[in-house]
């Protein structure tokens, strides 16, 4: 079944479940004849790998550097995998894009605007869909604790508020918000069905 291509971006701070429900979402359109490409920034490009050592707390990052590596991995992002996708006529449903830049690496609400409005004068392509899973920090803190793994360098409690508050600052108005507190497949079935209708496609 012909598709029109579209670019769907999931959103959320640590623990939101992003990453879980997103690729669920991409394997559901796929058993729907959907095509479609599930794509993650930083991506493992030589910059996203640098974001990812500093991330794990290997690597120091004035915020500029932070600033610099992440602009320049996501023109590589869009470059060679976003525009080749969706010019082939596959959506793209992507774990973070440039709002998760703007939340993360802004100071205050002020600063990450400033940092969003940098990105879209790059020119990057702007996604058919956001969509926020929302929870808040203390519940994605419980969530972190819960499933272990190594601490990275936002996961204190005050950065994460930061990030919350950013984010709701800098979304735009047509984001959906999805409660991430709701069972997973609840959640995953939701995005599926909004996907399905702006694809126009009866659910």
């Amino acid at each position: 079944m012909p598709v029109k291509s579209q670019f769907f971006v999931f959103e959320g701070i640590d623990g939101s479940g992003k990453t879980t429900v997103s690729k669920k979402v991409s394997e559901i359109l796929s058993t729907k004849s959907i095509s479609n490409v599930w794509h993650r920034e930083p991506t493992d490009s030589v910059h996203g790998q640098k974001i990812r050592e500093f991330l794990q707390g290997k690597l120091k990052l004035s915020q500029e550097e932070q600033l610099k590596l992440f602009l320049s991995d996501r023109e590589i992002s869009v470059q060679d995998t976003i525009l080749p996708t969706l010019k082939n006529g596959k959506c793209v449903v992507q774990d973070r894009y440039y709002f998760s830049t703007a939340a993360y690496q802004g100071k205050d609400e002020e600063h990450a605007a400033d940092i969003l409005y940098m990105n879209e004068d790059k020119g990057f392509p702007e996604p058919n869909r956001v969509y926020f899973l929302d929870l808040s920090p203390e519940e994605a803190l419980e969530r972190r604790n819960t499933r272990g793994g190594k601490k990275e360098v936002f996961d204190e409690q005050n950065e994460q508020t930061r990030i919350y508050q950013n984010y709701l600052a800098i979304l735009p108005d047509s984001t959906i918000f999805v409660d991430a507190t709701a069972d997973l497949e609840e959640v995953v079935n939701f995005c599926v069905e909004d996907i399905l209708k702006s694809l126009s496609i009866n659910v």
